[in-house]
């Protein structure tokens, strides 16, 4: 299991219910309108899809659990074959997970306008589905639900490629899926089952097959035009609200880092340490979902008076 720097906390962490509730609502109230929320895995658990670091992540089912890196994906067909076999078994739990009540909730509070913007570090576009508006939302990661070529950028729908993928290996379609559990990236975890003789779809616009769901693997660059309208959004809030994210990854706790950095007052709200203990003005250690749920029913009623 890869490890996390977790620094220690400036201030005590509050475990206490009633003290978490009143914690986070305040500061979406205190800094309504000019408030980023920046989101992890944490937020989706509750929609089926684990996480990488609680007590039920794929690190702690797995401690030997390794992603794909994107420079084996581009070198060598045999690890796309590996990557898109988990990927295909993978997409029917992923494809059908629906929004909880925090996306639902956040979803409420940006078009109230009590939460400015929103950044995800997750691809399974819960966000969207819940009615965020696409105005407001960074996929700092990308997506699941898109499919690219590598040599062309040709994109299509994971659906679609989902019903090629089905078509050029029915030998697939008797898997016993009792047998895997999706992770949060959308694949699974094969063991020792051979995939050798698993095909891939090529590019339907250049025949390449060089084919990869439209996400930011380990290793991989998150685009420049990505970048910059995340730190726009950095830029643009007074105050950051952290949900769900250990910030394992740098992509993401850069952004709280820049936010710290110019003066702005980092909230933090997840089970577990996180890479960021030591720059939050609070860290709240509690499921997300019952917290931001009283956040909206709170939030709402008043503006309703």
């Amino acid at each position: 299991m890869p490890q996390l720097r977790t620094p220690t906390p400036r201030i005590p962490t509050i475990h206490d219910t009633n003290l978490a509730n009143e914690t986070v609502t305040e500061f979406i109230r205190k800094h309504k309108g000019k408030l980023l929320v920046i989101t992890g895995a944490g937020v989706s658990t509750d929609s089926g899809i684990p996480d990488y670091r609680s007590k039920q992540g794929v690190y702690v089912r797995n401690p030997n659990h390794r992603p794909i890196l994107y420079h084996e994906l581009i070198a060598d067909e045999l690890t796309r074959q590996r990557y898109w076999v988990r990927g295909y078994l993978g997409w029917k739990d992923m494809a059908k997970a629906q929004p909880n009540a925090t996306h639902i909730a956040l979803a409420r509070l940006i078009q109230e306008q009590h939460v400015s913007h929103l950044i995800t570090q997750n691809v399974d576009h819960l966000h969207h589905t819940a009615g965020t508006p696409p105005r407001k939302i960074v996929e700092l990661h990308g997506s699941l639900f898109e499919v690219e070529c590598l040599d062309c950028r040709h994109t299509e729908s994971r659906d679609g490629y989902q019903q090629r993928l089905s078509a050029l290996n029915p030998q697939w379609a008797s898997f016993d899926y009792s047998t895997v559990t999706v992770n949060p990236d959308g694949d699974v975890n094969l063991g020792d089952v051979s995939y050798h003789d698993f095909r891939i779809p090529s590019c339907q616009h250049c025949q390449s097959s060089m084919m990869k769901p439209k996400v930011i693997f380990f290793g991989e660059s998150i685009p420049k035009a990505v970048h910059a309208q995340a730190e726009a959004m950095v830029r643009q809030a007074d105050a950051v609200l952290v949900i769900g994210s250990s910030l394992a990854t740098y992509s993401s706790f850069r952004l709280v880092k820049m936010a710290h950095d110019w003066g702005k007052p980092v909230g933090m709200l997840n089970e577990g340490a996180t890479r960021a203990d030591d720059l939050t003005t609070f860290k709240v250690h509690a499921k997300c979902l019952p917290v931001l749920e009283h956040a909206m029913n709170t939030l709402l009623f008043a503006q309703q008076q």
